[in-house]
């Protein structure tokens, strides 16, 4: 299964990932790699839990980028 994760660089340094279609699932390290490891890890544990609930388990169907002018 694949997730769309968005990851953003905080004031502080550290990098925070969160996921759309999960939003209870989020995670921060002190590099791009370590958050990315960190939220697949939380992504796992959140749909487990999910599927031990008898709760829908979210599939991803497509994602786009989206242009704006500001």
């Amino acid at each position: 299964m694949e997730y769309t994760v968005i990851i953003r660089k905080a004031p502080d340094g550290f990098y925070v990932a969160s996921c759309p279609l999960v939003p209870e699932a989020r995670a921060q390290g002190n590099t791009f790699e370590k958050c990315l490891a960190n939220m697949k890890e939380v992504l796992e544990l959140c749909l487990e839990y999910r599927k031990e609930r008898g709760d829908e388990i979210p599939l991803e169907v497509d994602t786009q980028k989206v242009t704006i002018a500001v």
